[in-house]
């Protein structure tokens, strides 16, 4: 590629001359030198025609269905601070303008009908416009993300819409962008396939909301970039430097029926803001945080508050409305027991709980993939079960029956009597994320039967996956401190010892590693760095020794980064993921799943940290994780795998729950671990 470059003490930005499109924006005062896009550098599977700055727009009956821009008809450089390039697709001129101005990075992007005929540019659930922003959102192995990459927190709400990107390993300079001219509706993924499979989030486009445009008519868009020091310095800036950004906080997200949500605005709302929940008007009131609004649980469901400000924009918060906890589980509950458990006799998987298609209201008996089959994730189902009948102490006959015959299920097919694990029913494939799992159904079952076999279970699980390797691996849910405690209130010291101390051989060994995570299914993940943190918070509470505590620390605070701010159910204080719905949903969808139950990992870390530390902070921030994952349940107690975020992936429509039910059950096991220190 022949480059342009335009640079000063802050910014130093590469141009592809061929195309027009940034290739690299970097800060000249990073030791590491990252670029905060992607670009042949850091991203070579990605199509030259999805770089930074180039786009489509769908031009309408008699021109090009589709028309690309990424060929300039001209480039006017003006010294080495800025630059313009226009493109002309069919009867749409693009005229895009970048320069320097002191600390900041200023786009706009001007859209002109040079035809005859009007120019439709947007229409409802299908992206008609798009510029592409492809952030360095991808992991390679920890040793390269935790300097060279960036998570991209994406809020594209109107008038009001931004990206806060965070370096995976926490230093400072990061980069932020937010619009300071126009409106986004929307963003949408590309880029996704077996070829960069679960390891990058993939191409990201913005969809701009500019309608139809008629002859001689032009819209903008614009947006400038800056540096901040994390979510504060970020939401400062933003509202210093844009008139149309608001800061939209709440006391909940998510809300149960009967509960009121208090919303606080922050920025340049003018004198008279206007709020409307649907076709209601909600009062809004002038404090010292900004304008507040309390806004009442509507009806179970997701509820949409427009803020209207300023000189016409319009921004939103996307509030929801859950059944309560307990009536989410106990309908989930009689739902897995009724429905889902599969019933034929001489099949091996006979009493599994298996994946459900809502869609054919049926079990999915059909699938055959390994995260479909009849073990996994899908142990989560029997937890929940035992821990929903050890809590309630419910007489359910028929809840009990279906549970034991689970149980059964697994100790006589997905498990040897020596604690290996299969992967399937029979299926002795090894894959160690599956003992932890089959580790808390042992224990849950224990604490119903309140005898010895489900513990000398749980034992020989433990040391089964020790004797696998277990030690050099980052599993998800290992049941120390419960194990432990279980182990003690049976007087069963010989075992207690023995586990004790594979698990604090274990938490030696991550501390002796420190954040050079290893790579695992996905190189890098939010389901990597959580267990760390847990399994030696874990170890604290089991021991007491503050060493523990000190070494969980690094996790936690690179944990956090992977938590949106957006006000939006389905963003706010989730995980960044982009790969389950592929593999765990019937529709097969790459992409944002927001959210994705493994977020209430997190809300197990943060409610760890703040019995450790006292510190009251970290409570409600689990609460709000795990409350906005109870979108994946429904009140007749059928679920969601994944929820598919983006406008669209791959072209396909998204923004919907997918029609399996598979492995989201943990979200409840979590919550009601977390519910016995603190409501949720």
């Amino acid at each position: 590629m022949h480059g342009l470059r335009l640079q000063n003490s802050v910014f130093r930005i590469s141009i592809d001359r061929d195309t027009g499109a940034l290739v690299s924006i970097a800060n000249p005062t990073d030791t590491a030198g990252m670029s905060w896009i992607g670009g042949p550098q850091n991203a070579p599977w990605q199509p030259r025609g999805s770089l930074w700055g180039l786009g489509f727009a769908d031009l309408g009956a008699g021109q090009l269905h589709r028309g690309r821009w990424g060929e300039p008809t001209s480039i006017r450089q003006v010294g080495e601070t800025e630059v313009a390039i226009s493109y002309q697709v069919g009867s749409l001129a693009v005229e895009v303008a970048r320069r320097l101005v002191g600390d900041a990075l200023e786009e706009s992007y001007t859209f002109r009908n040079t035809g005859d005929e009007p120019i439709p540019m947007r229409e409802r659930g299908k992206a008609s416009l798009a510029i592409y922003m492809p952030c360095n959102d991808h992991y390679t192995s920890a040793a390269d993300v935790l300097e060279n990459r960036a998570h991209a927190h994406i809020w594209t709400g109107g008038s009001s819409s931004w990206i806060a990107m965070l370096r995976m390993g926490g230093r400072a300079p990061h980069l932020g962008l937010v619009l300071t001219q126009g409106a986004f509706d929307g963003y949408s993924i590309e880029d996704r396939d077996q070829v960069t499979l679960s390891n990058t989030r993939g191409t990201i486009l913005v969809h701009p909301a500019i309608d139809t445009l008629q002859p001689g008519q032009s819209a903008t868009v614009s947006w400038t970039m800056f540096w901040h020091k994390g979510w504060e310095d970020f939401f400062a800036q933003a509202l210093r430097r844009s008139q149309q950004m608001v800061r939209i906080d709440a006391s909940d997200w998510t809300n149960f029926p009967g509960e009121t949500s208090t919303l606080i605005f922050q920025g340049q709302l003018g004198s008279s803001p206007s709020l409307m929940r649907g076709d209601t008007s909600v009062p809004l009131r002038r404090t010292s945080k900004g304008w507040q609004a309390d806004v009442a649980a509507g009806e179970i469901g997701e509820h949409i508050a427009t803020l209207k400000y300023g000189s016409g924009l319009t921004t939103r918060a996307v509030l929801n409305t859950v059944a309560d906890l307990d009536t989410t589980v106990a309908a989930r509950v009689e739902f897995i027991a009724q429905r889902q458990q599969w019933h034929k006799a001489g099949d091996p998987w006979d009493g599994a709980y298996i994946v459900f298609d809502n869609e054919a209201d049926v079990p999915a008996r059909w699938e055959r993939a390994s995260d479909r089959n009849s073990g996994r994730e899908r142990v989560g189902m029997g937890v929940l079960l035992a821990k929903w009948l050890a809590e309630t102490k419910a007489s359910s006959d028929d809840i009990r029956r279906s549970l034991d015959r689970y149980y059964s299920f697994v100790c006589s097919h997905l498990q040897r009597e020596d604690g290996y694990v299969f992967d399937d029913a029979d299926q002795p494939r090894k894959r160690l994320y599956n003992w932890p799992w089959v580790m808390q159904l042992h224990l849950a079952m224990a604490s119903l039967a309140k005898d010895a076999p489900p513990l000398r279970r749980f034992a020989a699980t433990v040391e089964s996956f020790y004797r696998e390797g277990g030690a050099e691996f980052y599993p998800i849910g290992l049941p120390i401190a419960e194990g432990l405690q279980a182990l003690n209130a049976a007087g069963m010291t010989a075992e207690h010892a023995r586990v004790s101390a594979l698990f604090v051989q274990h938490g030696d060994r991550l501390m002796q590693r420190g954040t050079q995570y290893p790579a695992s299914e996905v190189n890098y993940e939010q389901s990597i760095v959580a267990p760390a943190a847990i399994i030696l918070l874990e170890l604290h509470q089991a021991t007491g020794d503050a060493k523990w505590l000190r070494g969980a620390q690094p996790h936690i605070e690179l944990l956090e980064l992977f938590d949106g701010r957006q006000p939006d159910h389905h963003l706010n204080g989730i995980s960044i993921r982009h790969w389950d719905g592929y593999w765990f949903g019937k529709a097969r969808m790459w992409g944002d799943t927001f959210p994705h139950y493994w977020s209430s990992l997190n809300a197990l870390a943060w409610d760890l940290q703040g019995r450790a530390t006292g510190d009251r902070r970290w409570q409600p921030m689990a609460r709000t994780t795990l409350r906005n994952n109870l979108s994946l349940f429904s009140a007749d107690g059928r679920a969601s795998a994944a929820f598919i975020y983006p406008t669209t992936v791959n072209g396909r429509p998204g923004y919907f729950a997918d029609p399996y039910a598979n492995d989201q059950d943990w979200t409840l096991v979590h919550a009601l671990q977390v519910k016995k220190e603190a409501p949720v």
